[in-house]
């Protein structure tokens, strides 16, 4: 042990550099890959970890209207034995008042706590400024929604009024919006911006503009309420849901109830962040690949400088084990050093994460040490990279056994040049990109073309990635919503008019065809389920991704999601309130529905007949009995596809104008296509993606730098011998810069086409986690710019490597012979 300790010191003293060199590159590339790993570990649980510290509620009730007999419906429901603990917020008909009456383009929603909902549970978490305090009543708080659209801001004080449901309703049959005269006035101020949990991550079509109120405000604006909706923890959590569910619908609002589950928001939510966490993961584990790749290229550098140190130590007696591991005692020191930099560069940058809307709601912000991560990261790094040590340790042991000679590689590159009529720099570069050279100086030219593979991948892989993701937001078709606009009555609550739709529609010539739907829920093989209600034939449904639409009552279309969870196929039944249903298709789903209620989302949801809708008899006229007779009031959406050649913008404007004739007053709106809050989150991965695989390039540019300057130093002699038989500078120069080309020409001839196959890979498996059809997009136009930009970097990097060249002494060569 004496000798190898001796050795290693000796060595660490004459290479400290490359030692240093090792520990750095795998500081900076191992901390990347530890730090996406355990980013995507905190990414993936952020949300749950938000939800818990605001006390959620177990489940949300529409209990209706307050003015007859609604606060003792919230008190009957609050005291089932089930509910542990309940907590209700009031709507009230508000606006911001100025001196010409209400302000009806600031069209916002004023809910106010009513004994500490948005306050103590599902608490209100501002963005900036703080939640009001629950005994003012001028103080309130708005969402960031409501700051988009109206410019709202801390600190902003303004008259609000509340006007009674007479007054509205009075209004609305006079046309006089600007005569209502409010029941209350309040000089409030605005003390926070912020979100409320649902609000999170979010669909499109849930976004709403929301103002809070405070529980005091509510106290002064009795008996000015309109409808509510109701909080319950539930002592048993979800498995007491079908019970509380039973239960509210035997009172006033009977049927008609509509619920919010929280689990399903949770899911949501979770889903919403997989496909992040998963990307997070993917390029975390292909840092860990490009690890392994360009620090084993430098150990086999460090290794193969020592072979004729090795050499010597054996022909003075030292035994070839010692010898190895004395050779491999300073790569071991320097991969120690290189596991704790990373260590430490994943915990100091862990603040960038999570990654997405959720970061903004990160509970415990900051630096994070998933010791998890870092531990079973750190032992695979360290142990896979004491592998490699090993391998190559044994190869440089068995290559001295052998006697110097030229490499088939030689030979064959030193053929082809010949063959070719190439230029003798040309040859030359080729020569030393592919030949390792002889026993004594041999370099690790292989394992620099893998890197440069590597580095050509990441990037081709991340934006063939990217275009893909940019090409899904751009295509609404591919996340369910298979038609231009939708025609949304009452946020989902009203209905249209069938007659007055057929008359319009039908004699609109922008209009290729159009179909309408219901919302509804229903307990499905005892989940709570979002439903849409078509008719058989509707010509505009949802894409179907497999079997077929429904034709009759007892068949149910499921998402993709939704019948995996089931553990169902096609073909299967499930348990519905209208009966026994047939699963005859999947389809993927578009996000939409009522607002505040559970509503369809990609892989979630099912589509049955109208008349299996719970619920839809509501809206049956009154007939003999005899037979059923059309439904009074029609569909709450309209699907409408637009004719080929059709400007949708115009198409849009001209329906815009139009749409008030179609249902209630003023209520109708057009709506574009609505993204779900899986795709709404996962754009921030493209930002991430793009780095990480610039990341992991640069560190490969960095790692061919190093390579290009061992190559100079290791074929010193060779270099010498060349400008002794006549080559000049300047061809010495572009040898090298050849050789740098080459390796670079051999990343991009199998990295790009690696990188499109691994980027849609991902990509497919990135779509079947988000519930959309995948439509993988190869950008034949950037990764034409990364091969491009590739060979001039390689270029580029080689300029310090050449100047070197160049200034080999030629008696170098003259000396050794």
């Amino acid at each position: 042990m004496g000798f190898v300790r001796f050795w290693s010191r000796t060595a660490l003293r004459r290479r400290w550099r490359a030692v240093v060199g090792i520990a750095l590159l795998l500081g900076l590339v191992g901390g990347l890959s530890l730090f996406a790993v355990a980013g995507a570990r905190r990414t993936q649980s952020a949300y749950p970890r938000f939800l818990s510290a605001k006390h959620p509620s177990t489940l949300v009730v529409d209990v209706g209207g307050l003015s007859n007999g609604g606060y003792e419906e919230l008190d009957r429901i609050a005291h089932l034995p089930q509910v542990t603990q309940a907590r209700a917020y009031a709507a009230f008909y508000g606006a911001r008042w100025t001196d010409q009456g209400p302000a009806l383009s600031e069209n916002f929603e004023a809910i106010g706590s009513i004994d500490g909902r948005y306050f103590v549970q599902d608490v209100f978490t501002p963005t900036s400024g703080r939640r009001p305090d629950p005994a003012r009543a001028d103080e309130i708080a708005v969402n960031e929604e409501s700051a988009r659209r109206f410019g709202y801001h801390v600190g902003q004080e303004f008259d609000f009024g509340v006007a009674s449901a007479d007054d509205v309703e009075s209004s609305e049959s006079d046309a006089d919006d600007q005569a209502i005269q409010p029941r209350l006035l309040e000089h409030v101020r605005i003390v926070g911006v912020g979100s409320f949990v649902e609000e999170v991550l979010q669909d499109d079509t849930d976004r709403s503009p929301l103002v809070l109120l405070t529980p005091a405000f509510v106290a002064k604006a009795k008996g000015l309420e309109t409808y509510a909706w109701q909080g319950l923890v539930l002592k048993h959590g979800d498995a007491d849901l079908a019970a509380v569910q039973a239960a509210v619908q035997t009172g006033p609002s009977g049927g008609a109830a509509m619920f919010r589950q929280t689990s399903i928001d949770e899911f949501h939510a979770e889903k919403a962040t997989r496909p992040v966490s998963l990307a997070l993961a993917t390029f975390g584990l292909l840092a860990a690949l490009a690890v392994f790749v360009l620090v084993g290229q430098a150990i086999g550098r460090y290794l193969s400088s020592e072979r004729e140190v090795g050499a010597t130590a054996r022909a003075l007696g030292a035994r070839p084990a010692a010898v190895a591991l004395a050779s491999a005692a300073n790569p071991a020191l320097a991969i120690g050093g290189g596991i704790v930099l990373a260590g430490a560069l994943a915990v100091a940058a862990s603040p960038l994460m999570p990654v997405g809307r959720v970061g903004r709601f990160e509970v415990a912000p900051g630096i994070d040490a998933d010791w998890t991560v870092l531990l079973a990261g750190g032992a695979v790094l360290g142990l896979g990279l004491l592998a490699v040590t090993l391998v190559w340790t044994w190869r440089e042991a068995v290559h001295r056994g052998r006697a110097p000679g030229p490499s088939r590689r030689r030979l064959f590159a030193t053929s082809t040049a010949r063959l070719t009529d190439v230029s003798p720099a040309l040859a030359t570069g080729v020569r030393f990109a592919v030949d390792r050279g002889d026993q004594t100086r041999a370099v690790p030219v292989w394992s620099v073309m893998a890197g440069a593979v590597v580095a050509v991948a990441a990037l081709v892989a991340a934006v063939t990635f990217g275009a893909s993701m940019d090409h899904l937001v751009g295509t609404p078709d591919l996340f369910g919503w298979n038609w231009n606009v939708a025609l949304v009555d009452g946020a989902g609550y009203g209905n249209t008019n069938p007659v007055t739709t057929k008359d319009v529609l039908g004699g609109d010539h922008d209009v290729a065809t159009w179909s309408g739907a219901f919302f509804g829920s229903d307990q499905v093989d005892g989940e709570n389920l979002p439903l849409l209600g078509m008719e058989p034939g509707a010509t505009t449904t949802p894409p179907v991704r497999a079997g077929r639409m429904v034709m009759r009552s007892g068949e149910i279309v499921l998402g993709t999601e939704t019948i995996r969870h089931l553990g169902k196929h096609i073909g299967d039944t499930v348990s519905t309130t209208a009966g026994p249903a047939t699963i005859v298709g999947t389809a993927t789903f578009p996000s939409i529905g009522v607002v505040h209620g559970n509503h369809t989302s990609l892989g979630v949801g099912g589509i049955v007949v109208t008349e299996d809708v719970p619920g839809w008899a509501r809206n049956v006229g009154e007939g003999d009995g005899s037979e059923p007779v059309p439904p009074t009031y029609g569909p709450n959406v309209l699907f409408v596809r637009y004719r080929s050649g059709v400007d949708p913008s115009d198409a849009t404007n001209h329906l815009t104008g139009i749409a008030e004739k179609l249902g209630d007053y003023n209520g109708v709106v057009v709506t574009p296509p609505q993204r779900s809050a899986e795709i709404v989150n996962t754009r921030e991965v493209n930002g991430s993606s793009t780095t990480l695989g610039a990341a992991v390039a640069v560190a490969a540019l960095a790692s061919l730098t190093v390579a290009l300057t061992a190559v100079v130093v290791r074929r010193r002699r060779d270099l010498a011998v060349l400008k002794s038989l006549g080559f000049t500078r300047r061809q010495i120069s572009a040898a090298i810069a050849w050789q740098a080309t080459t390796t670079v020409l051999v990343g991009v001839v199998l990295g790009v086409p690696l990188g499109i196959a691994l980027g849609r890979l991902l990509w497919s498996r990135f779509a079947a986690s988000l519930q959309v059809l995948s439509a993988p997009v190869t950008p034949m136009g950037p990764i034409l710019g990364i091969a491009v930009t590739s060979i001039i970097a390689a270029n580029l990097i080689a300029v310090v490597p050449r100047r070197m060249a160049r200034s080999v002494p030629s008696e170098v060569a003259l000396r050794a012979e």
